[in-house]
């Protein structure tokens, strides 16, 4: 993260017996700081874009750097800069509204050409005809996981539509922070190994588990039973899975949050609404299921928006949602339950127990971890400078002073050029105002 830092002052220009030459009267202007530090509630950490313009040291006259009326924007309110109007957000619906219709549209063109085909003698895969078997298989899982990928590219055109930043979908500064990602995912697989074998192991041995769970019937995780052809499955989940789970999690802890975010002016409400709300509709996009496995994707969904608040991106949510996946269908594979796992419905409660409480650890951690990290948690506007009152063309110079008052005055607290008193020698005001612009169309933010 990259802090906010204050402008080093420039030091005046002066001359030893106390005139200073007019081609070198003018003081340059310090260059514009980047917004303030806000107070954050990690000890000791500092986030960038806050509302104060750290304070520049100089002498009397020096240009004023005024903040932004903005406050700092977290996350789930990323969307809601000093650009927004109420009519935004329905832009961001219709950018969703148009990629479903492009989504129908194509599943249309492809009946249309199963139809044209089986005129034409050509056989096509026709989709209903699929089967469980089928969504089990590799070529299913691939179209499956490249299917729920596209949510990348749909919440990053959304929020293009919304606030001309598609990267704010990413994170506050506007990109993926791969460090956060592939460190978080690291941290995940090795929290979430022994404490799903571990928890596993006991709530089998102590008779709790239901008829999926692994090693239930001998409370072991030995033998393996992998299917035939479980080598081909294993390559699309390592190459897929997280993808899939990168493109659940930008849409839901990414657009939605942030849509629902830019509605609400407070800031406890944008980050509380649009975690439960997301929570909610992630936990019932999974179709029926027991309450068990409800309340287990619902703590996913809460922790996950947690995530995104506490590092101001989705890098970590993915990191353990990928993790988790991945994790889930290797067990799969190696013990030929790919079907169980993804047809799921139901769960022991000890399982779903157990299950929650891996995850709630694992994101303790990683809250820890990523802390440490001190990611950017606010929205570093672009700024550009905008002069409020015409400078003076000169500055005039100090009038010299007498040998005995220059002799006794060290040079670093000689009066600078243009600010001796008298109506000849003051300066015309002067202030500037740091302000928040949209980008311009065409313009990349």
């Amino acid at each position: 993260m990259t802090d906010a830092m204050t402008p080093d002052a420039v030091p005046p220009t002066t001359d030893p017996t106390g005139a200073v030459p007019p081609e070198t009267a003018q003081q340059p202007m310090p260059q514009s700081p980047t917004p303030g530090a806000a107070a954050s509630s990690f000890p000791g950490e500092v986030r960038s874009g806050g509302p104060g313009v750290p304070e520049v040291p100089g002498a009397p006259g020096a240009p004023v750097l005024a903040a932004s009326s903005s406050a700092p924007r977290e996350y789930p309110q990323a969307l809601r800069g000093p650009w927004f109007r109420w009519w935004r957000p329905l832009l961001g619906l219709v950018a969703i509204a148009g990629c479903l219709v492009v989504f129908f549209g194509a599943m249309l063109l492809y009946l249309l050409l199963l139809v044209v085909g089986q005129l034409a003698g050509v056989d096509l895969p026709d989709p209903s005809s699929l089967t469980d078997a089928w969504f089990v298989s590799p070529s299913g899982l691939l179209v499956t996981n490249l299917g729920l990928a596209l949510g990348i590219p749909v919440a990053m055109v959304a929020t293009w539509a919304q606030a001309r930043r598609g990267g704010l979908v990413s994170s506050v500064l506007g990109r993926v922070r791969w460090r956060l990602l592939l460190g978080g995912l690291g941290v995940s697989l090795l929290l979430l190994v022994p404490l799903t074998l571990g928890s596993s192991i006991l709530v089998s041995s102590l008779g709790l588990a239901g008829d999926a769970a692994p090693g239930a019937d001998d409370a072991s995780l030995w033998p393996l039973t992998p299917a035939a052809g479980w080598v081909a499955l294993a390559l699309v989940i390592l190459l897929t899975t997280p993808l899939q789970a990168a493109g659940e999690e930008y849409f839901f802890r990414g657009w939605m949050s942030q849509w629902i975010g830019s509605l609400l002016r407070w800031r406890w409400l944008a980050v509380v609404v649009p975690a439960v709300v997301s929570a909610v509709l992630f936990a019932m996009a999974h179709g029926a299921q027991s309450p068990w496995l409800f309340a287990d994707r619902l703590v996913f969904g809460l922790v996950a928006s947690l995530l995104v608040w506490r590092t101001g991106g989705l890098e970590v949510a993915v990191a353990l949602h990928a993790a988790n996946n991945l994790l889930a269908f290797g067990l799969a594979i190696a013990y030929d339950g790919l079907a169980d796992s993804l047809l799921i419905t139901e769960v022991a409660p000890a399982e779903g127990a157990a299950s929650i409480s891996t995850t709630l650890v694992t994101t303790a951690v990683l809250l820890w971890w990523a802390h440490r990290r001190r990611p950017a948690l606010v929205v570093p506007e672009p700024v550009e400078m905008v002069e409020t009152a015409p400078m003076s063309p000169t500055y005039q110079a100090a009038p010299a002073a007498p040998a005995s008052t220059s002799a006794s005055v060290p040079a670093a607290t000689a009066p600078m050029a243009g600010t001796a008193s008298g109506p000849a020698s003051d300066p015309a005001p002067m202030e500037k105002t740091v302000v928040e612009r949209e980008p311009a169309k065409g313009e990349t933010a």
